[in-house]
């Protein structure tokens, strides 16, 4: 039988629920609720039932005791009734299905523990006192006979399981269930052999001269003999006293020395199991000492100040605290899905609750928390600093942050190595603000705020410094990572950095209210340069995120367009998946459905277009999908296209130029593909000549007969009165003109 777990698959519910509603004899589950308490039962009366029997073989006396009788009755109704419940007890078989049907179950159960059961269960020594006649006697064979008690043992094969199932319980701490799985090892071993050696001596009929109690045992009570014999078993195992009783018959030195030497192995496992969880804690704060003389050699060595190494220290007793219940150190024994769900569970709230993940898909939540790892900070570290250009965006989960900002606005906001230091969000925002009589401003930051988002993704120097006020617990996620997650949700990545433009666009210019109450009240041109200072740090910032914002579209729409060249539809498919809009152009315009139309990639074309791709958008020369397509000579993909709803979209110019050039060119097939992609076939030049003009004056009697099919008008006259039969006659092209005079006759 495999240990107690919880239902947890929905289908198993449902199959048990079903079987209980169409029969009237239920099938019990052997993890729910009722069984475990009723095998935890089993298990007591086995453990009680050990001492039971043993204690009548040793020390019973003849006739009938009324208190034992009624307690063995109970011990053997309970396995009895174990044994009917184990034949309707579900399992699950090798493949992890369970079985409900009773056949196979009854055959399963007989298979394995059910002869154990039998014999735990069967009254060996009642039936055997029966059969011999001496059932009340109290002589040898009778207490032979008590012998047969022991086949009861067998229950006990429920005691190691049940310490096993415990060991992964966390309702106990493992060094109470060791504690208390050692006392009761030795209290049922000495027991025992307190029984074993009381009993040798019964035999032996209490000859002070054959056995190691003497003649006066047999006046005293049981509870007297039992205290007796159990005293000699406990200082033979404890080794704290010998000389008392010492066993003179062989048996019992025979069996002395074997309890003697079979002490030594339990002993050495009791006190090596303690040993072992003891020696566990000293360890942790072996290595934690350890650590810190190290730190404090690597401090004296560096000359660090008493105030720095104190924060290096208090740093150091803070990781050690946590490490053991760090995310990465509990979840690493558990799935991907299940790693997941936890993380959801414990950030997810504090994640979309923020104005940067506003409208940001699930599967982006998720990737993004699972690439996270959580750090905790002590009081007083500098999380960010003044100049720096961190790789780190933080997500504050629990504890303030503090803002130390420059007490001049004007440095909001300075030139420094060709870069740009970028004020902070909250440096711009309305929050809770302290002063200082240094002059610098403090601002707090509260829990649920991302920090350093600016310089994150902006990458630009940090122009606050920030600090921990207190125990800070931060989500923490690396540039390298976003990058790749970027790559992988360019919807959602564009998105954030779009609440990012939005959140610095609506922030109050709560900065010149704040320069206004260091100003002199009179100072109206101080604080008239204040506000153009923060007006113009607000623009500023604004421009570098649409710069990022931009550069980023640029690169997701190269991958797409490339993805499209290629013939790439599982990139096309997840970056459509994740957000990306497949209607973004390059620099040309150009979009991934014309790349796909010019290079004949059907496949793209058709998933493109199941994505919504607008087919009619134009490039910078005013090109289509389509016309891609139909100057690359791909008519499956036009076909595709046209039944989309694709159109040219050229001027009256513009077709009657590509009808004339395919005609001058005479490729009939450019001319078939133009007129089968609904080109205007009637378009004219700016000398109002038609592609029937072109073909008429060049003798090109197919392009002229392919026109009229597709509804060319011959009767069209230029701008100087000519109609096409008019330019045969002047190319002399007598089978234009038949053709013609055959079309004038019809």
């Amino acid at each position: 039988m495999k240990a107690f777990r919880p239902v947890s698959r929905a289908s198993d519910k449902e199959l048990l629920n079903q079987y209980y509603q169409e029969h009237k004899i239920p099938i019990f589950f052997p993890w729910s609720v009722y069984y475990r308490i009723w095998w935890f039962l089993t298990v007591i009366a086995a453990l009680f039932g050990m001492f039971l029997e043993t204690y009548e073989i040793a020390f019973s006396q003849a006739g009938w005791s009324r208190r034992s009788a009624i307690m063995e009755i109970c011990i053997y109704c309970i396995f009895g009734l174990d044994i009917i419940i184990n034949f309707n007890l579900a399992y699950y078989d090798e493949r992890d299905k369970i079985v409900l049907a009773r056949l196979p179950i009854a055959v399963n159960y007989l298979k394995r523990m059910f002869w154990v059961d039998l014999m735990g269960v069967f009254p060996f020594y009642y039936v055997a006192t029966a059969i011999s006649g001496q059932m009340g006697e109290s002589n040898t064979l009778t207490q032979t006979l008590a012998l047969l008690r022991l086949f009861t043992l067998v229950r006990l094969h429920r005691v190691p399981r049940f310490f096993s199932i415990m060991k992964y319980s966390s309702k106990i701490s493992l060094m109470s269930l060791t504690l208390i799985r050692d006392l009761s090892a030795v209290l049922t071993w000495t027991h025992i052999w307190a029984c074993i050696m009381f009993f040798i001596a019964r035999e032996l009929a209490f000859d002070p001269d054959n056995t190691w109690l003497g003649s006066d045992i047999a006046n005293l009570t049981g509870f007297e003999q039992y205290v007796t014999s159990l005293y000699w078993s406990v200082v033979t195992f404890t080794t704290v006293g010998y000389g008392d009783f010492s066993p003179v018959h062989p048996i019992e030195q025979i069996f002395g020395v074997v309890y003697m030497i079979l002490n030594v192995v339990l002993m050495a496992w009791v006190i090596g199991s303690i040993t072992l969880l003891i020696v566990k804690n000293d360890q942790k704060t072996g290595i934690f000492r350890e650590t810190l003389h190290v730190l404090h050699k690597y401090a004296t060595l560096h000359d660090f100040d008493a105030n720095f190494t104190k924060k290096l220290k208090n740093q150091l007793q803070l990781d050690f605290d946590n490490r053991e219940i760090a995310d990465e150190q509990v979840l690493q024994f558990f799935p991907v899905g299940v790693r997941q769900r936890v993380l959801r569970r414990l950030y997810l709230q504090s994640l979309i609750n923020t104005d940067l993940m506003r409208g940001t898909r699930n599967q982006f939540v998720d990737a993004f928390l699972s690439l996270c790892r959580v750090e905790v900070f002590s009081p007083g570290d500098e999380l960010l600093q003044r100049g720096a250009v961190s790789s780190e965006l933080y997500l504050l989960l629990d504890g303030s942050l503090e803002v130390a900002s420059s007490d001049n606005l004007d440095n909001s906001l300075r030139a420094r190595d060709g870069g740009l230091y970028v004020a902070s969000v909250w440096s711009l925002a309305d929050s809770t603000e302290m002063g200082s009589a240094s002059g610098k401003r403090r601002i707090i930051i509260p829990k649920g705020e991302f920090v350093n988002e600016l310089g994150f993704f902006t990458e630009s120097p940090q122009m606050d410094s920030i600090r921990t006020r207190g125990v800070c617990k931060i989500l923490t996620l690396t540039r390298s990572d976003y990058k790749s997650l970027s790559a992988d949700h360019p919807g959602s990545a564009g998105r954030v950095l779009t609440n990012l433009l939005a959140k610095v666009q609506e922030l109050p210019t709560r900065s010149v209210m704040h320069e206004r109450s260091r100003f002199d009240r009179e100072s109206e041109a101080d604080i008239a340069q204040a506000e153009v200072h923060v007006e113009h740090t607000k623009m500023v910032v604004e421009d570098l995120i649409k710069m990022h914002i931009n550069k980023q579209k640029d690169e997701h729409t190269t991958r797409f367009c490339f993805a499209a060249s290629r013939g790439d539809t599982s990139t096309i498919a997840a970056l459509c998946d994740q957000g990306f809009d497949p209607n973004s152009s390059d620099y040309d315009q150009r979009t991934a459905l014309m790349v796909a139309a010019m290079k004949g990639n059907v496949d793209v074309v058709t998933k493109l277009l199941e994505y919504s791709c607008d087919p009619n958008l134009q490039d910078v020369n005013g090109t289509t999908a389509l016309m891609e397509a139909t100057k690359n000579n791909h008519e499956d993909v036009c076909s595709i296209l046209l039944s989309a709803g694709a159109h040219l979209s050229l001027s009256e110019s513009q077709a009657a130029s590509a009808l004339c050039q395919a005609v001058f060119d005479g490729d009939t097939m450019m001319l078939r593909r133009l007129l089968k992609a609904n080109i205007q076939v009637n378009a004219s030049d700016y000398d109002k000549r038609t592609a029937a003009h072109i073909a008429a004056s060049e003798s090109n009697h197919l392009a002229l007969q392919v026109l009229v099919e597709h509804g060319a008008d011959i009767t069209l006259k230029d701008r100087w009165g000519n109609t096409p039969a008019d330019d045969a006659k002047r190319a002399n092209s007598v089978k234009i003109l038949d053709y013609l005079s055959s079309l004038e006759q019809e």
